[in-house]
C-alpha cells in the first residue's frame, strides 16, 4: 500500500538536516553501485559518466532539483505539503530505487534476459508508487494531481535546464 507507507514516511517527522544527510548518503550508495556494476559489466559511457566523483554529484544534484520542481510545481497546483514532507518520500523513493538497481545488478548476471523484464516492470511499479507517495506528500486526494504534478516537474525541470545549458554556451545538438 504505497499510500500508507508514504504515509508513515512522511509521519517519521524527519528533520532537514537528517534528510540531507539521507539525500547525501543514498547518493553516495547509488554512486557505488553504478561504479561496481561498470566495472563488472562496461558499458561505453564517456569517461566524464564513468568518474565517481562527478556521478555522485549528477545523483545528489538531480535528487535535489526533482525535489524542488515536485515541490513548487506541487504548491503551484495546490498542494499543501512543506519541502521536509516532499524531501521525505524522494529519499525514500530514491531508496527503494537504490535496492531495485542492486537486485538488477545480480539478475544480469544470474539471468540477463530476465533482468529487463524486471527493471522494466520495476519502473512501472515505481512510477504507480511515485504517484501514490506525491498525492500523499501534498495532501492531494487525486492521483490525476499527482500526476499533473509530475509532468509539470518533468517539464520545468527540462526547461531549466534547457535555459541554464543555453546561458553557459552549450549549443543544440
Amino acid at each position: 500500500n504505497p499510500a500508507e507507507a508514504a504515509r508513515r514516511v512522511i509521519a517519521l517527522d524527519l528533520s532537514r538536516d537528517a534528510l540531507w544527510i539521507a539525500i547525501a548518503l543514498v547518493s553516495v550508495l547509488n554512486t557505488l553501485v553504478f561504479s561496481l556494476s561498470n566495472m563488472a559489466l562496461p558499458v561505453p559511457l564517456p569517461p566524464v559518466m564513468t568518474a565517481p566523483a562527478i556521478y555522485f554529484l549528477m545523483s545528489a544534484g538531480s535528487l535535489v532539483l526533482a525535489i524542488i520542481a515536485l515541490f513548487w510545481t506541487g504548491r503551484a497546483l495546490g498542494g499543501q505539503g512543506s519541502m521536509t514532507d516532499v524531501m521525505s518520500v524522494v529519499v525514500w523513493l530514491q531508496v527503494l530505487r537504490l535496492i531495485v538497481q542492486a537486485f538488477s545488478f545480480v539478475l544480469i548476471i544470474v539471468a540477463p534476459g530476465v533482468s529487463a523484464l524486471f527493471v522494466m516492470i520495476a519502473g512501472l511499479i515505481g512510477l504507480w508508487i511515485m504517484l501514490h507517495f506525491v498525492n500523499e506528500a501534498h495532501r492531494f486526494g487525486s492521483l490525476w494531481r499527482a500526476f499533473g504534478v509530475l509532468v509539470a516537474a518533468f517539464l520545468a525541470i527540462v526547461m531549466g535546464l534547457s535555459l541554464v545549458l543555453s546561458l553557459i554556451g552549450v549549443g543544440g545538438m
